[in-house]
């Protein structure tokens, strides 16, 4: 299983992704799978997520198979879990690192 930056296809995750709809920045997202979008490493991931956080740090998102083991307890009506505004640079480390650890990427 690779990290891959992708766009929605028709509005929907690409069929090539096992999962997806991650750390949305623009038109793209993260998601796990292969043969489609661009593959990243972790420490790319994690470079991406953390250049726009420079720029924009409130749109972190994560999906609500992930909520409990990342202790967070407010979704929006999408199921979308919004993680709150103001994350600090090590916060933000870390929750891509569990995301990692969550999808089995070391």
């Amino acid at each position: 299983m690779a990290i891959i930056k992708y766009q929605l296809v028709d509005g929907t995750i690409p069929p090539e992704l096992d999962d997806g709809g991650y750390f949305p920045v623009g038109d793209y997202f993260i998601g796990i799978g292969s043969g489609v979008g661009t593959e990243l490493s972790k420490s790319e991931l994690l470079e991406y997520i953390l250049a726009d956080h420079r720029i924009n740090p409130f749109n972190y998102k994560f999906n609500v198979g992930t909520t409990e083991v990342l202790g967070v307890d407010a979704s929006d009506s999408n199921g979308v879990v919004q993680l709150s505004p103001n994350k600090t640079t090590a916060e933000v480390t870390d929750e891509v690192n569990d995301w990692c650890r969550l999808m089995g990427i070391s």
